[in-house]
């Protein structure tokens, strides 16, 4: 008598088996690594009070309690500076010279000198009043100089939130210091990094769909080609809220926050994610809704974490629901984007290999 069969688990739990394996290999030490180093800003002013509040800016993150317990910025005068800097061992990772315009900035100009010799990232910053004609901009080069806003009431009077925008910007370019890092120690960068992280890694998810989902074309590969890519993505998806949970000051401990940021998003979300993941199963047919589906999860997924970092708030399914719907129009158009552009390469390509016969 011949047995039956033994059942076959459903795709959905071999796919959720996938991702339980890759999630237990997922090495996160590199990432812990570049966000925990150690680094220092130093802002240069005569105006020893202004600098103190412009530095002040940055500790100032979205929940009003958070404020990190290491410093990681300093401030001195000109003078200070141009006696302290004499080597490289000696020089700060960031130099801000912070100034006005008009004033006789002689020696804040030989130390922007002094600081290039040394190949210090230097971040010069202007407090003009509006309307102002720049005088001294031209003479700031080799650094790279920022014109700080203000409101004109009086005429220097900070505009604090966008002053926030201006600084965060341009020390972030001077790429000197780990977005991770800036954003754990100063609470300041931790919105716009975070963000970029989502749209970053949203942006990769989709894009892998969008190669991955050629070679399901092909009806015998479709099965296990599905569960290894659901797996990538979550893999992706899983060090996106790692690393947004860095930025964001929260624990390092891999081990402990997974839990909590899966509690976050909720184990239902994440279910019904793997289950239209697998949409690429109808040969053919899943190439670009599997695309714009990997971009909206993950999408809201960093958003949903985002928020629970920031301010402890946990989204309501609805309320995920929609951000996953929101995300999911932007993931159709890129999904287009991506397989149009994709098309236009490969029209390029036959062209060219027909006038290559030509040729011959």
């Amino acid at each position: 008598m011949v047995g039956r069969p033994a059942p076959q688990p459903s795709p959905v739990l071999s796919a959720l088996k996938s991702i339980a394996d890759v999630l237990r290999e997922v090495d996160v030490r590199p990432i812990r690594a570049a966000a925990e180093t150690p680094f220092l800003i130093c802002f240069v002013s005569r105006d020893i009070a202004l600098a103190q509040h412009v530095t002040s800016l940055l500790y100032r993150g979205p929940r009003s309690n958070d404020r990190p317990s290491q410093r990681v910025i300093d401030i001195v005068t000109p003078e200070e500076a141009s006696n302290r800097w004499t080597s490289d061992a000696s020089v700060p990772r960031i130099a801000v010279i912070l100034t006005r315009e008009g004033r006789d900035n002689t020696t804040e100009l030989k130390l922007t000198q002094q600081l290039a010799r040394l190949k210090t990232p230097t971040v010069v910053c202007l407090i003009e009043p509006p309307n102002s004609p720049p005088l001294l901009r031209q003479h700031w080069l080799p650094a790279s100089a920022v014109s700080l806003s203000t409101l004109g009431d009086p005429a220097d009077t900070l505009d604090d939130k966008r002053v926030v925008e201006q600084l965060s910007a341009a020390l972030r370019a001077t790429k000197a210091v780990d977005d991770l890092a800036l954003a754990r120690h100063l609470p300041a960068f931790r919105e716009q990094v975070a963000h970029g992280l989502i749209e970053e890694t949203a942006i990769a998810n989709a894009i892998y769909s969008a190669g991955a989902g050629v070679a399901e074309i092909i009806p015998l590969v479709t099965v296990p080609l599905n569960a290894a890519d659901l797996a990538v993505l979550t893999k992706n998806q899983a060090i996106l809220a790692y690393k947004i949970a860095l930025a964001m000051g929260m624990t390092a401990d891999f081990k402990q926050i997974l839990p909590q940021i899966a509690a976050v998003v909720g184990g239902g979300f994440i279910f019904r994610q793997a289950a239209r993941t697998l949409v690429g199963l109808v040969p053919g047919w899943g190439i670009l809704p599997k695309t714009a589906i990997a971009f909206a999860g993950t999408f809201a997924i960093g958003e949903a974490i985002y928020r629970w970092c920031a301010t402890g708030e946990r989204l309501t399914d609805d309320a995920l629901s929609r951000a996953y719907q929101s995300a999911l129009a932007r993931g159709r158009k890129l999904a287009q984007a991506l397989l149009s552009f994709r098309s236009g390469r490969k029209a390029v390509q036959r062209r060219r290999r027909a006038d290559d016969r030509s040729v011959r």
